[in-house]
């Protein structure tokens, strides 16, 4: 627009100079003034005048981005990475009070408050006339005490033995059968005859499943597994069954062709007419579904065979079913033998190890409390450094040089600042992911870090919360630089899983949508010429706004179906759906921005 059409008025311009062949008049001293104010004047009023026109145009006549325009995103290849976040405190590891042993009077001191100490260092030193007297008797008593408890052990251990030996020989009076099988060659036993130790009762068999012993060549080593189906043919019965593979054995068996075979044990189950010493062979498919056949038949034998016979000595009480072919079951009583003389026996050892267990116990006891004795009589006697029980920093101290000190009084407070720990709570939905020994990163409000190692998980401490519970667990941290100050607050992360190389999107672009089908669907609006083959078709949703929740086609963005995987704060994981370098609508621009 120019400045006529805007109404500017045209500044007045002076007249120009005369030719070069006129004459020049000589200048009026009177008005040189006036015309520098009024060309002063007339500059002063164009500059306004453009600014005012300026103004006019920026405001009303430009062109403007309107409010609506769509703001987009491009899809990435990154790593999601899923997080834990929360916040704990330090606090020292443990404490520990340094006492005086005997009355006595301090030496010297060797660390104040506010020293860092480790375990073993030395303290301070202390002078006890009296403890050598002391030393003496304490250890008098400890030996004594260390004999009756030597005593008091053997005769425990003895008094054990011989009840384990009663008992062992009376459960030995009831014969049972050791597994489930078929009774043969039984004796002839009657009630109240007495049988030595070692005396035959019967032989018992498992003829329930019967075993065939096999070789087949090593070139089928890998076609035979244990538990492999086999067919079993049994040639006196004409009967064909199904067996399994038990055991393979890889002997060296070389028949007179010189062929090389391995062992392989079957078992048979029996239906009820199979014995032992019956021919047998067996067929078995290969991986290619080729029949494998044996080097040679075989003879079937019993599963398990075991001579069943008396323990101990003793006249017989009772009598199962002792018949040839007689079947019985695992634990099932064959015969009994009395046991009325065991009966006392046992009372009294039972009574006996009673006796010798609280006889021990005590001693134990008593030894300990004389050896706690001993030992705090030896320390105010040696005139020695007590030393500090455990690394960390001293918090009080209560002895100067030439003091005397009762015994019993704390003189000295330890803080394990060494090795710090950090209370930390996790919540029900992120417990699953801490495990002992796992390390949690650390930071504190200047930014210094540190590596926690998750030593306790405490389940059972579980606080309860509106909709999800919380667990406290403790963090140990390493702190021998000392950085690391009991009660300071600490900042806490640990990641509980992460996919590299993946598709990632802002959070934001990744729309939830209901098809016209009212199957909810989980879309990202991607910027293409043509409508995708697998575009999802859904009725835009009403709204109130002066913009849309989401774009349309004629806006060039179409929704596609997406799978999601992990997200943080940011970004979000998309497992299918979705190509990475992918144009995607990200939000419509809600603030008016002007472009000149």
């Amino acid at each position: 627009m120019t400045p006529e059409e805007m109404n500017i008025p045209t500044p007045t311009v002076p007249e120009a100079p005369p030719s070069p062949g006129q004459p020049r008049q000589a200048p009026k001293k009177k008005k040189h003034g006036k015309a520098i104010k009024r060309v002063v004047v007339i500059s002063v009023t164009v500059l306004v005048i453009a600014a005012v026109a300026f103004a006019i145009w920026f405001f009303v006549f430009r062109e403007k981005k309107e409010e609506g325009d769509i703001l987009s995103a491009m899809s990435q290849i990154g790593t999601i990475q899923s997080t834990v976040q929360g916040y704990g405190s330090a606090r020292a590891g443990g404490n520990a009070a340094v006492s005086v042993a005997l009355k006595g009077v301090i030496q010297d001191v060797y660390a104040g408050v506010g020293d860092v100490v480790f375990e073993g260092q030395p303290l301070y030193s202390i002078f006890s006339p009296d403890a050598q007297s002391q030393v003496q008797k304490a250890q008098d008593d400890v030996n004594n005490a260390q004999k009756e408890l030597d005593d008091a052990v053997k005769a425990r251990e003895s008094a054990q033995r011989d009840l384990a030996e009663l008992r062992a020989d009376a459960s030995k009076l009831t014969v049972t059968a050791p597994f489930a099988g078929k009774l043969l060659d039984v004796q002839d036993i009657t009630h109240g005859q007495m049988l030595e130790a070692g005396t035959p009762i019967a032989t018992l068999v498992n003829d329930r499943q019967m075993r065939l012993t096999l070789y087949f060549s090593y070139a089928y080593e890998n076609d035979i597994y244990v538990g492999q189906d086999v067919s079993v043919s049994v040639p006196s019965l004409m009967l064909v069954t199904n067996g399994k593979v038990e055991a393979i054995y890889k002997v060296s068996f070389v028949s007179p062709e010189g062929g090389l075979f391995f062992e392989v044990d079957i078992l048979v189950p029996n239906p009820g007419t199979l014995t032992e010493k019956m021919d047998a062979s067996a067929i078995m498919k290969s991986a290619s579904g080729a029949e494998v056949y044996p080097y040679s038949g075989g003879t079937l034998a019993y599963s398990e065979t075991a001579q069943v016979s008396a323990s101990l000595p003793g006249a017989v009480s009772s009598v199962g079913t002792l018949r040839n072919y007689t079947n019985v079951e695992a634990g099932e009583v064959l015969l009994t033998q009395s046991r009325e003389s065991f009966e006392e026996q046992l009372e009294a050892l039972e009574a006996n190890v009673e006796s010798a267990e609280k006889r021990v116990s005590d001693d134990e006891a008593r030894l300990a409390e004389l050896q706690t004795t001993l030992a705090d009589a030896q320390l105010a006697a040696q005139n020695s450094e007590v030393v500090a029980p455990i690394s960390g920093t001293i918090t009080s101290c209560a002895i100067v040089p030439d003091q005397e000190v009762e015994a019993g009084a704390t003189v000295i407070t330890i803080s394990d600042t060494t090795n710090m720990t950090v209370e930390i709570s996790v919540d029900d939905r992120n417990i699953s992911y801490i495990n002992p020994g796992m390390e949690v990163e650390l930071t504190d409000w200047n930014g210094n870090s540190f590596i926690g190692v998750v030593t306790k998980i405490d389940i059972e401490g579980a606080q309860m919360g509106t909709g999800m519970s919380t667990y406290p667990v403790t963090l140990t941290v390493d702190n021998l630089s000392g950085a690391l100050q009991p009660g300071m607050g600490l900042n806490y992360s640990f990641v509980t899983s992460e996919t590299v190389d993946c598709v990632t999107v802002p959070i934001q672009c990744v729309k939830s949508i209901v098809d016209t089908d009212g199957n909810p669907q989980k879309v990202v609006f991607i910027k293409a010429d043509e409508k995708p083959d697998n575009a999802v078709e859904f009725d835009m949703p009403e709204y109130y706004g002066e913009y849309p929740p989401y774009p349309s086609g004629e806006e060039g963005y179409w929704p596609v179906p997406v799978e999601t995987g992990l997200s943080d704060r940011y970004n979000l994981e998309i497992t299918s759906g979705l190509e990475a370098d992918t144009e995607i609508f990200n939000a419509y621009m809600m603030t008016g921005a002007y472009s000149y």
